[in-house]
């Protein structure tokens, strides 16, 4: 059986509670079982009223006050009320203890003090009132509940027949007191104390799961954006190539056959490239396994970029490459963020500037290294009508600048000012991921 099943277990921890720490709440969804517990004290206390009748007819005498005898039978009465009224102690917690002490009151007024029939009743709605109302109502209440019971208990000692000493009067009303509201009122602190303590640490436990989950959202969404930036870089760079390759052949193929040719081997060859690419980013998926060739997957590296040039010369644009001071080796984050920068950067200007000059620049000093790409503005004849000019799904840059910002360096994207054309330069600052 669920927890959902069983009106007595914890729905937080699946930890059974007892009668006196399940919460309250009068809108819980009520079985035979909970009903029976609810009417419990209710049937408690009438069995008093039963058991005092029983000893009546047994024929044991009550002492009374004067003037006067009042019947058992009233007393028996007083204490059903009681009974009945504790059904409701739960929704009307202050009448119920109101209704409930003055049954109780009348009932010591007319034993001399000395009858108790009605104090389990006044204990059970003071517990009640204790947990469910708040603190300044119920200090108010038990007080002055506490206050009325003292008084009447020892006004009916002391005129009663039998004349209590003063003494023994003060030490009835004290143990009155400490017994009908003082313990209660204690162990519903209590139980309420416990209550606040289960709730708070509910509340935590809700709260850790809330930020597991939003953590576990984001790294997913970081995850997925990563492998989007991955998959643009090397789609978008070899893809452009593909498009810049067929484009040239088709155009060759009447005029300069063999060119042609040798332009669709290129194209096959960035497309099989391609190919395996996307075999190992989608490798990277699969917990970091090794590629089915046994081979570990590398990271690409800053060595690369004379090959990515090369290849873009291959495909008819214009690239110069020029490398300045003395190369040291970077971490891997640092080196793949270089390189996917060249990347882009090479596929855009074959999208954006078909035909125009390209410069790769790597600058080595002491405590940096600068990546620049930049080309020449497009020849207006070379772009084909209707060719789009914009920076297409937007992982281009964003994807550079978020690589940028993952090892700590600096990145610039623009339009170049002065000579037109169009500049991104990537500054690796110091050991700028070394240690990636």
């Amino acid at each position: 059986m669920t927890s959902a099943a069983r009106p007595d277990a914890d729905p937080t921890g699946g930890r059974r509670r007892s009668w006196l720490t399940r919460p309250m709440d009068p809108q819980a969804r009520r079985t035979p079982a909970s009903r029976f517990r609810s009417a419990f004290p209710s049937l408690l206390v009438a069995a008093v009223a039963l058991g005092y009748v029983a000893l009546d007819l047994g024929g044991e005498q009550i002492p009374t006050t004067v003037p006067g005898d009042v019947p058992p039978l009233v007393h028996a009465a007083l204490v059903l009320v009681q009974s009945i009224a504790l059904l409701a102690r739960r929704h009307r917690p202050l009448v119920v203890l109101a209704v409930v002490v003055a049954a109780d009151l009348v009932v010591l007024a007319t034993t001399a003090g000395e009858l108790g029939i009605g104090a389990l009743g006044v204990i059970v709605a003071a517990y009640t009132l204790a947990r469910r109302v708040d603190r300044t109502a119920r200090l108010v209440a038990l007080v002055a509940a506490a206050a009325a019971t003292a008084l009447v208990g020892a006004a009916a000692m002391v005129v009663g027949p039998v004349g209590s000493p003063a003494g023994v009067v003060l030490a009835t009303a004290a143990a009155r007191v400490v017994v009908l509201y003082l313990l209660p009122a204690v162990v519903a602190e209590q139980v309420r104390g416990r209550e606040r303590l289960r709730e708070a640490l509910d509340a935590q436990e809700r709260s850790v799961e809330r930020e597991r989950r939003e953590d576990a959202d984001r790294a997913v969404r970081s995850e997925r954006a990563a492998l989007a930036r991955e998959l643009h870089d090397i789609a978008g760079h070899h893809l452009s190539g593909i498009i810049v390759g067929a484009q040239a052949a088709t155009a060759l193929v009447a005029s300069d056959p063999e060119r042609a040719r040798e332009m669709l081997r290129t194209v096959q060859d960035d497309a099989r490239i391609t190919l395996g690419d996307l075999r190992r980013t989608v490798g990277l998926l699969r917990d970091d396994e090794p590629e089915a060739s046994g081979r570990p997957v590398a990271a690409p590296t800053m060595a690369g970029i004379e090959g990515l040039a090369e290849a873009a010369r291959e495909r008819g644009q214009d690239v110069t490459t020029v490398v300045g001071g003395q190369p040291r080796p970077l971490g891997p984050l640092a080196e793949a963020t270089a390189y996917r920068m060249v990347q882009e950067s090479l596929a855009n200007a074959a999208r954006h500037a078909p035909g125009a000059p390209c410069r790769v620049a790597v600058t080595w000093t002491d405590d940096q290294v600068e990546v620049s790409v930049r080309n020449e503005a497009a020849d207006p004849a070379l772009v084909a009508p209707g060719a789009s000019t914009s920076t297409g799904t937007g992982y281009g840059l964003a994807g550079m600048a978020e690589r940028a910002e993952l090892v700590g360096a600096r990145l610039t994207t623009g339009p170049d000012r002065h000579h037109g054309g169009w500049t991104n330069r990537l500054v690796l600052v110091g050991d700028t991921g070394r240690a990636s």
